[in-house]
C-alpha cells in the first residue's frame, strides 16, 4: 500500500496538466546557433555550436540539434538535441518551472513524444527522477523512466510536494 501511495503522488507530482504552458506547441521555433548546415533534399537541419531552441516557454540548450521534416511535411518535425548534457526548461501552466537533461533528447512533433536518452534526469519543484531513458507521452500523460545495465531508476520526492498533495 506506501508503494501504491508514493507511486500516485509522483504521478501528481509530475502530472502532464502541470507540465508546460497549453500553447508552448503552437508558438514559432526560434533556433541560434554557431554553425547551421541544410541538406535540401533530405530536409534535414543541423545546427551545431551553443545552439539555443526556443518555443514559447520551451528553451533547449545542446550542443548540436537536428531538424528533419519527414517529406518536407510542416508539423511533422523531429528534433534531436546532443549534449554533454543537452538541458531544457519550461513553464507549467500554473507557472513553476520544469527542467530536465540528457546526453540525448528526442522530440516528435507530430506524436507529441519526448525521449531523455543517457544519464536523463527531470525535476520539478526540488522533486527528481533519474534513469538511463525517460519517455513522455505528452497527449496520454504518461511518464516511463527506465533503468540502465547496472542502474536503477532514482525518484526523489521533497516534503513540501508530499504534503501539499495530502490536502
Amino acid at each position: 500500500m506506501k508503494l501504491y501511495k508514493i507511486s500516485t503522488l509522483l504521478c501528481l507530482c509530475i502530472s502532464a496538466s502541470s507540465w508546460a504552458l497549453s500553447n508552448d506547441t503552437e508558438q514559432p521555433i526560434y533556433i541560434n546557433s554557431d554553425n547551421q548546415q541544410l541538406d535540401i533534399q533530405k530536409n534535414i537541419v543541423t545546427f551545431t555550436g551553443n545552439v539555443v531552441l526556443r518555443q514559447g516557454s520551451i528553451d533547449i540548450r545542446a550542443d548540436k540539434v537536428v531538424v528533419t521534416r519527414p517529406a518536407g511535411t510542416e508539423g511533422k518535425e523531429t528534433i534531436d538535441a546532443y549534449g554533454n548534457p543537452a538541458t531544457f526548461h519550461q513553464v507549467m501552466d500554473d507557472g513553476k518551472p520544469i527542467d530536465g537533461a540528457a546526453r540525448k533528447m528526442r522530440y516528435e512533433t507530430a506524436t507529441e513524444f519526448l525521449k531523455m536518452t543517457d544519464e536523463a534526469i527531470l525535476i520539478q519543484e526540488g522533486s527528481e527522477i533519474q534513469g538511463k531513458v525517460i519517455s513522455y507521452k505528452i497527449d496520454e500523460q504518461k511518464l516511463v523512466a527506465e533503468s540502465g545495465k547496472k542502474k536503477r531508476v532514482t525518484t526523489i520526492l521533497q516534503p513540501n510536494q508530499l504534503n501539499s498533495n495530502k490536502k
